[in-house]
């Protein structure tokens, strides 16, 4: 997996509405090696990424399977329903979002990213996007 924010693979799927929006957070927020949109069943919508698009699409794959089963174990777990998760591994912050109407955001950050930066910058990314949406 390469992680050198100076090379952008080529990407594999058509832009689209969202992609503007999803390069822009890589500006946002430093240490941000890979952002993905994905459907509830963690198929990418588009994407925004500094590793190979096969491994940013694995990773929302991977993530939506982790987020669904949270999710449906959340009630056991706590009050209320999991929105966010975020994954601090010795090589990588690892997060997904739920958003409105089945729809999450995946990412993976260098380990020493500043969480309150992504967060923040998550709030204003999930607006956009769901704003392009029509949601």
């Amino acid at each position: 997996m390469t992680l050198d924010r100076r090379f952008v693979p080529q990407r594999d799927l058509e832009r689209t509405g969202f992609t503007a929006h999803l390069h822009g957070m890589a500006g946002e927020v430093p240490g941000l090696l890979a952002i993905a949109f994905c459907d509830e069943e963690g198929e990418i919508i588009d994407y925004h990424t500094y590793l190979d698009p096969f491994d940013t699409k694995l990773l929302g794959a991977v993530l939506g399977v982790l987020l669904s089963t949270v999710q449906r174990e959340g009630p056991r777990l706590s009050a209320g329903g999991i929105r966010e998760l975020v994954l601090l591994t010795d090589r990588y912050l690892v997060f997904a979002r739920r958003t409105a109407a089945e729809y999450f955001l995946a990412g993976l950050m260098a380990p020493d990213a500043v969480l309150g930066k992504l967060l923040e910058a998550l709030d204003r990314l999930e607006a956009r996007l769901l704003g392009e949406a029509g949601i």
